[in-house]
């Protein structure tokens, strides 16, 4: 099968080509007040063909010429019609307005906040900032809370953390880009998710499957894409939260756009300085005077920083450039309380990161069907972190490079080329349970590669296939990943996509794992680790249909996993956490419907479900992954009032069933199912927001998350084996405050 795919992709890249141009616009609302909004999601044809694109969170897209003439370009948006066009700098700029009644009652429209596209080859969901905005998502790895697609699990007992999983295995396996430029690699792939603030991102694409290669070699699983408000007018974003716990969180956006340059400030600060222990073995919340748990700290106090400084160059047709610098600051403190008892030698977290990047991206036009563009960045982060005896240091200074050519041969063709290159030099130590310390261990990893992409699209079928090369340094080996991605649409509004490819990765095996350091366990690691390396096939159907004159979604997908080698994180043996080389079969098995249908015009629904068959060798033996659900399940509402100032949302997450490994409590047990309740009410008015919501609504916590919290230094102790909330119910209160 592997052998066939590499000469398909071979096969349909040497087919014979010729030139083309391109069409590139916007699609407007014309408000009443005058202003013009753009329209995310709108359908861009050439009338009586299947040949069509949609616009991008700007209004913005992108469509080749028609193949013959008279063509007609037109535009279509449920809710909306056409009210005038014109070509402004060669662009072909649509106007819609909002539908309204012979009796002069406005006909609301609402924008779905999360798209599936029935044109892409590559199966594709966006997230609006509308869809964020339906909770508080004060971090990347919160804005999943209403998508089953990617699932957002826990970390352990004392960090505070959450991280996310895909197609049944860890976020580590996912691509994480911001712009295309990768974003969460190496250390930051311990609390990175958490230094993204909700309040910066204008959208999230969620790549399933095996993505393009142009992007990288690292997405086993998918990508995940977030894309921050960009400076198109000038304006001012403040967004302020609080929590009943005492967690206080602001946020700042400005942008200005003067002469030939755009330019965005974001920053961040978020406190939180209370000692909270409501949980655990000692307290049965019968004496609600008395909040003393298990003695360690629920949420752990901390105090972040962080900013991002974007410019943006607009002054010429032919070059593209754009530069942004991102710097934060994090001191996270947890473990045993400090305050409300005495405790002679307390268990203590203690977790600092200092972080700098800096990104760039230079391009150039040279015809109306060929470009070149670059991408660089550079990173330094330097991460310490303590979890009572265990103590680790890392540093990290990466620099990326990523150069794509592109010809768009004709209307049918398109062809990608170029070349990447990573440089990762890491520094670390750690000390504590480990029969061998690590003091100041240098590893410097060296990829560099080639890649080519070519796209076939008619009106029917679109082909992306592509191939890189990687050579990786240590291993003196080059790492071949073949891609294939084929969309058909059997009907207009049916889409049918089959992906297949490989890709590899790297391991950091402490950043990728830091909750496992917060237990007694004894760390054994494995002789000469090598990258992981895996297959992922997928199925996918995208039906748009309308029942009852309201508009539907419907997605069926269908992914596998499978690992050539991968890094087994052992945790079956209560005492042990080891590392080593897969020695057998290991495999991840998803099945997920989505159903997104609007019931009224001012009432969406939200139906999902998946199930996750998730099997790994340790030490000879097959078992599922400990920790991962067997099967999940989402339900979400909204609901507008008519004249768009109240927003209500509630979501019902379901969490099944899933294995935890021996214990001292029991020798191999299961979790139980549960449901987590979330809703937040949200009033709009003049572009501001006031919004106030409820997390864990029905207070569900996991029962004495950490084993053995009586003695933390003995062999027993263990806060990582954790697969609900350890924090309960929680109400905030926010306001997004926006001047233009």
């Amino acid at each position: 099968m592997r052998n066939v795919l590499i000469f398909a992709i071979v096969l349909i890249v040497s087919l014979g080509l010729k030139a083309q141009d391109q069409i590139e616009g916007e699609v407007l609302e014309l408000a009443k007040d005058g202003k013009k909004i753009p329209v995310f999601g709108a359908n861009v044809y050439w009338e009586e063909t299947q040949v069509g694109t949609t616009t991008d969170i700007n209004g913005v897209y992108l469509i080749n010429a028609a193949t013959s003439f008279p063509a007609t370009l037109t535009v279509s948006y449920i809710g909306y019609t056409f009210d005038s066009k014109e070509i402004i700098d060669n662009k072909y700029i649509f106007y819609l307005t909002r539908s309204v009644a012979l009796d002069e009652i406005e006909v609301s429209s609402r924008q779905n906040t999360t798209k599936i596209s029935l044109i892409e080859s590559l199966n594709v969901q966006t997230l609006s900032s509308g869809e964020i905005q339906k909770a508080a998502c004060c971090n990347l790895s919160e804005c999943f809370e209403t998508n089953n697609t990617v699932d957002v699990a826990y970390s352990n007992a004392v960090s505070g953390i959450k991280k996310i999983k895909m197609l049944g295995l860890d976020g580590n396996y996912v691509q994480i880009t911001s712009e295309l430029i990768p974003l969460i690699r190496g250390l930051q792939r311990s609390y990175g998710l958490n230094y993204i603030p909700g309040s910066w991102i204008e959208s999230i694409q969620i790549i399933k499957g095996i993505g393009s290669v142009v992007n990288g070699y690292e997405a086993l699983t998918g990508q995940i894409n977030i894309e921050y408000f960009k400076p198109e007018s000038d304006n001012f974003n403040w967004n302020i939260y609080a929590n009943n716990s005492g967690k206080l969180e602001t946020n700042l956006a400005l942008a200005r756009k003067k002469g030939n340059w755009g330019s965005n400030l974001f920053t961040h600060l978020s406190y939180f300085d209370r000692e909270i222990d409501h949980h655990g073995n000692y307290h049965d919340h019968t004496d609600h005077t008395d909040h003393l748990g298990d003695k360690f700290l629920d949420m752990p106090k901390f105090k972040q920083f962080s900013f991002l400084n974007r410019w943006k160059y607009y002054g010429s047709d032919e070059y593209r450039m754009q530069f942004n610098f991102r710097a934060l600051i994090e001191d996270r403190r947890s473990g045993q309380l400090t305050d409300k008892v005495l405790i002679p030698d307390p268990y203590l977290v203690n977790i600092d990161n200092k972080l700098v990047q800096l990104y760039a991206k230079l391009g150039r036009i040279i015809d109306a069907n060929r470009s070149v563009g670059s991408q660089a960045s550079l990173t330094v982060h330097d991460q310490a972190a303590q979890f009572g005896d265990n103590i680790y240091n890392g540093l990290q200074q990466s620099v990326s490079l990523n150069i794509v050519s592109q010809n768009q041969i004709n209307e049918a063709n398109l062809f990608k080329y170029g070349f990447s290159y990573f440089a990762d030099r890491f520094i670390e130590s750690f000390n504590g349970n480990i029969i061998r310390p690590i003091d100041s261990k240098e590893r410097v990893d060296l990829v560099a590669g080639l890649f080519s992409e070519y796209q076939y699209s008619n009106e029917k079928i679109n082909v992306l296939s592509g191939l890189r090369a990687d050579y990786y340094n240590i291993e003196d080996k080059i790492y071949y990943s073949p891609r294939l991605n084929i969309k058909y649409n059997p009907a207009d509004r049916i889409a049918i996509r089959f992906s297949s490819g490989s890709a590899f990765r790297i391991s950091n095996i402490f950043a990728d794992n830091m909750q496992y350091l917060a237990s007694s366990r004894h760390i054994v690691i494995g002789d000469d680790l090598t990258p992981e390396v895996a297959w992922n096939y997928g199925l996918n159907l995208a039906y748009c249909f309308y029942l009852l004159e309201n508009e539907g979604t419907l997605s069926f997908d269908v992914y596998r996993t499978v690992f050539e080698n991968q890094i087994v994180i052992d945790i079956e043996d209560k005492d042990m956490l080891s590392f080593y080389n897969l020695n057998g079969a290991s495999y991840s098995n998803t099945l997920q419907i989505d159903v997104d249908y609007s019931i009224l015009s001012n009432l969406n629904m939200r139906l999902s479900y998946k199930k996750n068959n998730t099997i790994s060798t340790f030490d000879g033996v097959e078992r599922a992954l400990p920790l991962q659900p067997y099967d999940r399940a989402l339900v979400n509402f909204t609901y507008e009032n008519i004249i768009e100032r109240w927003f209500f949302d509630i979501t019902a997450n379901y969490t099944g069933k899933s294995r935890i490994p021996e214990n001292i409590i029991n020798k191999e047990s299961f979790s139980p199912s549960f449901v987590l309740l979330n809703s937040q009410l949200t009033y709009k008015w003049k572009g501001n927001d006031v919004y106030a919501g409820v997390e864990n609504i029905s207070n569900y916590t996991q029962p004495n998350p950490i084993i053995d919290p009586e003695n933390p230094f003995e062999d027993n102790f263990d806060a990582s084996l954790i697969w609900a909330p350890v924090m309960g119910r929680t109400f905030y209160l926010g306001i997004r405050y926006k001047i233009n």
